[in-house]
This record gives C-alpha cells, sequence and structure tokens, in this order.
C-alpha cells in the first residue's frame, strides 16, 4: 500500500513539473489557445479549446528540459476547428489562416494581425537552478483582458516578490482612437474587416508597420516607425527610453494604467520581466474583451 501511494505521488510531482501552466476561460464563450515553442507547435494541442469556467494545462517541460522562447494568447469567436476566429487569428505554426504553398513562403494575408495578449516563457529544467522567465506582453498590441498568478515557488519582478499581474480592467474601449504617430492622428483600434467587430488594440509599433489591415504600412527600422518600434537608430535601450516617441504615447500610458507590470513596449524589461524558480505554478485567467460598442461575443 505504501509503495502505491508513493509511486502515486511521484506520478503527480512528475506530472506538476511538466504542466505548471494552467489557463482558465473567465469567458462566457468557448476559447481556444494557440501557442509556439521556438517557432513551432509544441507538445500541446495546437488551438486547444476551453469552454467557459474550465481551465486547461500546458507542458513547461519536456523529457526533463525546459522549453524555450514559448508563447500563448487566446481566440474567440471561432469554428469548431479554432479557424476563422473574431479574435486571435493572427497565424503560426498550423494555424488555418495561413495559406502554404510547397516552395513558396507561408503567407499571413488572410490573417489578423498578432496584436493579441501574449503570455510568453521560457521555461526551464525542472530542478535546475536555472530561472524561468516569464512575462505578459503588449507589445504589438492586445486583445484580452488577463490576469496572471503564480504559487509554489518565488519569483521577483523589479527587484521585487511578485505573485500575480491583475489586468483584468485592460479594455479595447479605452484603446486609443486619437494617437498622434509622426505628426499624424491616428486610431488604434482594431476592426476585423470580415466581421466588423472590434477584435483589437494596435501598439504604436503594430499600427504603422502591419502590412495585413493598414493600407501604407512602413518598415519598422524606418524613419516613421523606428521611434515606436525601438528600431534602426533606436534599437537599444538608451535610444529607445530616451530619444524614442514610444514612451510618450497614450497607449503606453494606457498600459502603465490597466496593466501595470506588463511590457508595453520593447525594452521594457525593467519593469515586465519576471523570474521564478522552477518549482512555480503559472495560472493565466483570460476574460472576455471589454467592447464598446457591444461586440456579438460577451
Amino acid at each position: 500500500m505504501f509503495r502505491c501511494i508513493l509511486a502515486s505521488l511521484l506520478t503527480t510531482a512528475l506530472s506538476d513539473s511538466n504542466t505548471r501552466l494552467t489557463i482558465t476561460n473567465a469567458c462566457k464563450s468557448p476559447l481556444w489557445i494557440a501557442h509556439l515553442v521556438a517557432g513551432q507547435v509544441g507538445p500541446d494541442p495546437q488551438d486547444a479549446k476551453i469552454n467557459p469556467g474550465q481551465s486547461a494545462q500546458f507542458h513547461t517541460s519536456v523529457g526533463g528540459g525546459g522549453l524555450s522562447a514559448t508563447r500563448f494568447w487566446p481566440k474567440l469567436g471561432c469554428d469548431a476547428n479554432g479557424g476563422n476566429c473574431t479574435i486571435g487569428s493572427s497565424g503560426g505554426a498550423s494555424e488555418p489562416c495561413v495559406v502554404r504553398v510547397p516552395g513558396k513562403p507561408d503567407d499571413y494575408s488572410q490573417c489578423a494581425p498578432p496584436f493579441d495578449s501574449k503570455f510568453e516563457a521560457t521555461f526551464a529544467s525542472p530542478g535546475s537552478a536555472a530561472k524561468d522567465v516569464v512575462d505578459m506582453s503588449l507589445v504589438d498590441g492586445y486583445s484580452l483582458p488577463f490576469k496572471l498568478e503564480v504559487s509554489g515557488g518565488s519569483c521577483i519582478r523589479a527587484q521585487k516578490d511578485f505573485t500575480e499581474l491583475d489586468c483584468s480592467g485592460l479594455s479595447l474601449a479605452a484603446c486609443p482612437k486619437a494617437e498622434m504617430l509622426d505628426g499624424k492622428t491616428v486610431s488604434l483600434q482594431a476592426t476585423n474587416p470580415k466581421s466588423g467587430a472590434l477584435s483589437g488594440c494596435f501598439s504604436p509599433c503594430m499600427k504603422l508597420t502591419d502590412d495585413k489591415w493598414n493600407s501604407n504600412p512602413v518598415s519598422p527600422d524606418s524613419a516613421t516607425a523606428g521611434p515606436y518600434c525601438c528600431a534602426g537608430a533606436w534599437a537599444s535601450p538608451g535610444a529607445c527610453n530616451g530619444a524614442g516617441s514610444i514612451l510618450k504615447t497614450k497607449y503606453v500610458t494606457n498600459v502603465r494604467q490597466f496593466c501595470s507590470g506588463a511590457y508595453g513596449y520593447a525594452y521594457d524589461d525593467k519593469i515586465a520581466t519576471i523570474a521564478c524558480s522552477t518549482s512555480t505554478q503559472y495560472k493565466v485567467t483570460f476574460y472576455c474583451p471589454i467592447i464598446d460598442p457591444p461586440s456579438a461575443i460577451v
């Protein structure tokens, strides 16, 4: 009996160490989770469906090793296969919006811009002295409000203990409608051209450089976009945080107000990077989008 109990405990502990990320759907509609691991589909099913009020666990380790450059984002208003979504169809490995023809580059023209709210992490090997490095990224923009909670380990952000990042008030209604970029007033609100629904909020860089929903995109390292993308002549922390224009935007001001502690722009490392021990359990909760006027998705 003792051996059976011990074996069960060891199996549970091993499972917990391999799947330390839980994503919860706090919206009234089904949610799909897309992900990438080092640019490819990871060990979990792509576009995993989570019903309202339910949760799903995702791998943070495979074969005793960590997972690098992971990214998870939510999708809403999708078909049965997790495609044709109102929110979140921004493409990636095995994503249905990407047109793939042998011998040609992947065609993302049918996808949405990647302004999704994102959980990003590089997970260290379980039990190692190395740290997980995680963040919530709004660098490209945002879609759904969320909350990040940690337990079972120790985390540090901005040289202070970290336990949670509550961005449940992050609102598409508050996305700037009159942002001044390179001397021109533009709206950062992103309307899905297929559905007509408000589907996200562009970051200033993404608004200027996206080649799908914009008529005149420019290069990130151009004189127009560089100060907002921290690219080209502004591709260093000193230049971006100094002469760059991104800190003067309404977008970053709103991020600081509704989601202080998330990545608001490139080189936001000191505020947004979280380092955690490898025993840490992560819980990311996604909420319904806060939209005005109301959308069909609630």
